[in-house]
């Protein structure tokens, strides 16, 4: 796809891979608007994006808001970047209900809802033959299961059924999915979990090598990129 004079939504511009990929579309031509969970988050934000706004993945009322703007600022989506993300770390037989649940919202619940409220909008997109997407990225644990990571692999897992079964839902009105399975990535993340402590990973892909390729998908009208698919 074209991606020149394109709208696309970057939840997680943030984010190292958040980051990366929205300088990537720029790069491409698209206009960008990145999103970070709070002000703490909004400063690291880079200033050259379209437009910089806040969402909460674990309230309702922030993804209702968001959605809400977007839907009416009049000037359509036609994008959609999940790039935002939370770990934790520790066997099933020791993760807490609350610590499940709360990798579950962000990794699922929560990008799940703002999607939905804003399929209307890529719709819409769809009509005017701009060739909307939804991008996910649910990574490797969404493939094969690990040690130590069980409340992870099921809100990552959860997040990759419920973006195959999204693909068939809205193919007939015009709108791709694309689920992308990168395996481990030096992006800090696992220093920044919610609980418990990363084991030790060996090394992982550069974070430019993982942009490239997901954006690399975005444009060749891909619907899935497979763990394998960045070796």
């Amino acid at each position: 796809m074209d991606l020149r004079e394109r709208r696309v939504l970057v939840v997680g511009a943030n984010g190292v891979l958040g980051a990366g990929i929205a300088r990537a579309l720029r790069a491409s031509g698209a206009q960008v608007i990145g999103t970070a969970r709070d002000a703490e988050g909004a400063a690291r934000l880079d200033a050259t994006l379209d437009e910089r706004l806040l969402v909460d993945l674990t309230d309702d009322g922030s993804i209702s808001t968001l959605a809400t703007y977007l839907a009416s600022a009049g000037r359509g989506l036609d994008g959609i970047v999940n790039a935002a993300g939370l770990v934790g770390f520790g066997p099933a037989t020791t993760t807490s209900a609350s610590d499940a649940a709360l990798l579950m919202r962000v990794n699922h619940l929560g990008p799940a809802d703002l999607i939905t409220r804003l399929l209307p909008t890529l719709t819409a997109s769809a009509t005017a033959g701009h060739q909307p997407f939804v991008c996910g990225i649910t990574g490797i644990v969404a493939e094969r299961a690990f040690p130590g990571m069980a409340a992870y692999v099921a809100s990552k897992s959860a997040h990759a059924a419920w973006l195959a079964a999204l693909r068939l839902d809205v193919r007939r009105a015009g709108i791709r999915v694309l689920n992308t399975h990168p395996g481990h990535t030096e992006t800090g993340l696992a220093t920044r979990a919610a609980f418990g402590t990363a084991p030790r990973f060996a090394a992982g892909m550069t974070p430019e090598h993982v942009v490239t390729r997901i954006v690399a998908a975005i444009r060749e009208d891909a619907t899935e990129l497979a763990s394998t698919d960045f070796a």
